[in-house]
């Protein structure tokens, strides 16, 4: 742990920032894409001790749910339900499945998840992989606006909870979304990895999207730091080496800045510690401070690192 902050703190004496060292180092972090697969008391020790070292006071946001995860953290733990079903349904009965109410997993799914919203246990439902284009062969493509994910958004409507999609750029995002946002208004609709590919006009989508909802929001993990950008070589061509979609060593992307500048009260923060990679969640963080957060002014940089998720998972400080 003496040797992360070291040389944490050596890195960040280097970077020409307008805050001082002890206030990056110490600024406290909500990870709403923390993926714990194996509900098991030691996987909730072992993150536990990663979120201490790391400054990581707040996380989940997509499933599995584990009652290990929240009996450790306790109200710190973003409890969200369902990407277990879905997965298992997809792997199942195909993309068919997923839309189908009468899918077996799918029922089971809305049970259990009526049970756990009602003992306060869940916030909401994530990650839901919509539309995915995965290197493992696990891609899908449904629609966005379908009987399950209506149905998943009228239970988070009633507790003013959130669902997280799994996205990507398509024609009809833009107004599916506007749809889903007018239709549930009370609802959280987070696009996980502020939607992920590589396609040049997310930015203006996000933009116009934000500018007509106020009820979604994004996040920043997978493919727009370094350290998954570099599980795909395409992105070291399109990038340049050591760098994601959004941030790494060359700073953060001037268009995704002008982004989060207008819609501060919009962007999180994620490691998406899933894939192989969680074990680099110590290298998931460190990016953050290092690349990503000292690109913003001090008052924005809070509110994406976690005053936003206090407001949108209604978290204790």
């Amino acid at each position: 742990m003496n040797l992360y902050r070291t040389s944490l703190g050596v890195l960040l004496c280097c970077l020409s920032v307008s805050t001082s060292i002890k206030a990056e180092t110490n600024l406290p972090i909500a990870d709403i894409h923390m993926h714990a697969y194996q509900k098991t008391a030691t996987e909730a020790e072992w993150f536990g001790s990663r979120f201490e070292m790391n400054g990581v006071k707040w996380a989940g946001g997509v499933g599995n749910y584990s009652e290990k995860m929240a009996k450790k953290l306790g109200q710190r733990y973003i409890g969200a339900f369902g990407q277990d079903y879905f997965m298992g349904t997809f792997k199942k009965y195909g993309p068919e499945g997923l839309v189908d109410l009468e899918s077996p997993l799918i029922k089971k799914m809305f049970i259990q998840a009526k049970i756990l919203f009602e003992a306060q246990k869940i916030k909401g439902f994530g990650e839901i992989h919509i539309d995915n284009k995965s290197p493992n062969g696990n891609d899908r493509s449904i629609p966005l606006i379908n009987p399950v994910t209506l149905k998943m958004l009228e239970l988070t409507e009633s507790v003013a909870g959130f669902v997280q999609f799994h996205v990507q750029f398509s024609d009809t995002l833009e107004s599916d979304l506007l749809e889903l946002s007018n239709l549930f208004p009370r609802s959280k609709i987070i696009l996980a990895h502020c939607v992920p590919g590589k396609n040049p006009d997310v930015i203006k989508l996000l933009h116009r999207i934000f500018n007509q909802t106020e009820n979604v929001y994004c996040e920043t993990s997978g493919d727009n730091g370094p350290t998954h950008a570099s599980y795909r070589p395409i992105y070291e061509k399109i990038f340049g080496k050591g760098n994601g979609r959004m941030y790494g060593e060359g700073g953060l992307n001037k268009g995704w800045r002008k982004l989060i500048l207008r819609f501060p009260n919009r962007i999180m923060v994620g490691t998406d510690s899933c894939c192989g990679r969680k074990e680099r969640y110590d290298e998931l963080v460190h990016e953050l401070r290092t690349y990503f957060f000292p690109e913003l002014p001090k008052d924005v940089r809070e509110k994406v690192a976690y005053k936003n998720a206090l407001n949108v998972f209604g978290l204790l400080e």
